[in-house]
């Protein structure tokens, strides 16, 4: 078989865009990009070019399919350069851009920014970092306004969110505002009654499965209303976890709670569940379907504890962190312990003989797991540190550790800290852009004294030149 030469290899064009175009088919954006892209490759010689397009899907999303396509085709040796129009397009993330950009030197990919002038066949441009860190940045400023308005909405009132809740449906004069649905509500009575009676949630959950009454996704795709889990093979197939589901809710009893999650982290859209004094709670705000009374009762009934776990053991330190790859359930940890020997130690698909879907086994050794973390842990330990996160705490630290004195005006007075915030934030933006990455291990170091302040940054000037040599009059702009 005759080996694949350079002449022989694709040039990628590799084009993203965040959200999609009114337009049927592919955005707008995504063509001018396309176009931009074919006259950079027409005008420098490039020939045999192939795109790879991700069209709505954000920046922060580093599984894409357009992406991981290019990567199978680099990782295969078919890909002997890369060119797009921002570096924003490959993504906004410091540390996963440059695990990708390290791909791309593993590989011996010429990597090519058509706007930025950027090109790795002239060598390292630390000026690359810096407009990755401007690209994150951007991302995290957006999300904090997002929030900001997340919240004085709330704060009002008003929703943020246009799912409902079952056995409601949306008002047709106002999409904010909650009638009932009466059909769904009788189901919601029903179950809090049953519940009252005496009846376990997986018998109450075989009974309505057994009378054919539709599941709340079902009801909501029959009724017109968005539908939260559109994919479900039977369309009757209530579950346990639906019923307790239904049976916390406190808006049955006519409160409206805003604010249950809060997202956490706006690269990974992680979110955790808010205390109750973060929450935004409001009385009376939506009709009742069932009284405070029943509502508290069944709650006081579902905390009783009636059966005693089978095992006293502590969790496996991975479980509720592992998922399947297949059909997206949790990994659930199996283990046997006989005469003081564990004879199974691994993990499963909880979706794995389910009514709802139903995956295979995938039996995962524990030990091999781990090792594969670990793997990957020593992998991207050379790039460690969030560099927006290293900023914001050098500036921290050079606050809660310099002194503050005040300046009485004619009437208040000022706080006149040692060293102005907005120097030490450039002082320290310098040394993160300057530092020489290449030099794996090195660290910036802040060091405060009486009469000063030291920021020490890995590497040196040009060729070694010490500052005291340089004509400032004649640095160029460009470096």
């Amino acid at each position: 078989m005759r080996k694949q030469t350079e002449k022989d290899k694709l040039i990628a064009l590799y084009e993203r865009l965040s959200h999609d175009d009114e337009r049927t088919g592919e955005s707008v954006s995504i063509e001018n990009q396309k176009r931009i892209l074919e006259d950079y490759a027409r005008k420098n010689g490039f020939t045999n070019i192939r795109h790879f397009t991700d069209d709505g899907i954000r920046g922060t999303t580093f599984k894409r399919p357009g992406l991981d396509a290019m990567l199978d085709g680099i990782r295969a040796g078919n890909v002997a350069t890369v060119i797009i129009k921002g570096q924003s397009r490959i993504g906004r993330g410091v540390v996963e851009v440059g695990l990708l950009k390290r791909t791309f030197d593993e590989y011996h990919v010429r990597f090519i920014t058509a706007n930025d002038n950027l090109d790795t066949a002239n060598g390292f441009d630390i000026m690359s970092i810096f407009h990755d860190l401007i690209n994150e940045w951007y991302v995290a400023d957006t999300s904090r306004k997002i929030k900001t308005v997340f919240k004085s909405r709330m704060e009002k009132g008003l929703r943020c969110s246009g799912s409902v809740c079952y056995g409601y449906r949306a008002s047709k004069e106002d999409k904010g505002e909650w009638v009932i649905d009466e059909e769904a509500a009788a189901v919601v009575r029903r179950i809090f009654h049953s519940v009252l009676a005496g009846e376990t949630v997986a018998n109450i959950a075989r009974k309505l499965r057994a009378e054919k009454i539709p599941i709340p996704s079902e009801n909501w795709k029959r009724t017109g209303e968005p539908v939260r889990a559109a994919k479900y093979a039977d369309p009757y197939a209530w579950s346990a976890a639906t019923i307790g589901y239904i049976l916390k809710r406190p808006e049955y009893t006519g409160r409206k709670v805003l604010g249950k999650t809060v997202c956490e982290n706006y690269k990974t859209k992680s979110t955790r569940k808010t205390a109750p004094e973060e929450q935004h709670v409001f009385e009376g705000a939506i009709p009742a379907i069932v009284d405070e009374e029943t509502w508290q009762t069944v709650q006081k009934i579902r905390e009783t504890v009636r059966r005693a776990p089978k095992r006293q053991n502590t969790p496996n330190r991975l479980t509720g962190l592992l998922y399947c790859a297949d059909c997206g359930s949790k990994l659930t940890h199996r283990y046997n312990l006989v005469q003081g020997k564990w004879i199974e130690d691994a993990f499963i698909c909880s979706g794995y003989r389910q009514l709802t879907r139903d995956c295979t086994m995938h039996y995962i050794p524990t030990a091999k797991i781990e090792a594969a973390i670990l793997a990957v842990i020593q992998r991207v330990s050379w790039y460690e540190g969030n560099l927006i996160y290293l900023l914001q705490s050098g500036c921290d630290f050079v606050r809660n550790n310099s002194k503050v004195r005040f300046v009485k005006e004619a009437r208040y007075r000022v706080d006149k800290p040692d060293y102005a915030e907005r120097a030490v934030t450039e002082a320290l933006v310098n040394a993160l852009i300057h530092r020489d990455y290449i030099v794996l291990g090195s660290e910036i170091h802040i060091n405060m004294y009486d009469d000063r302040i030291e920021i020490q940054s890995p590497g040196g000037m040009f060729e070694g030149m010490p500052v005291q040599e340089c004509d400032i009059e004649t640095i160029g702009s460009v470096r």
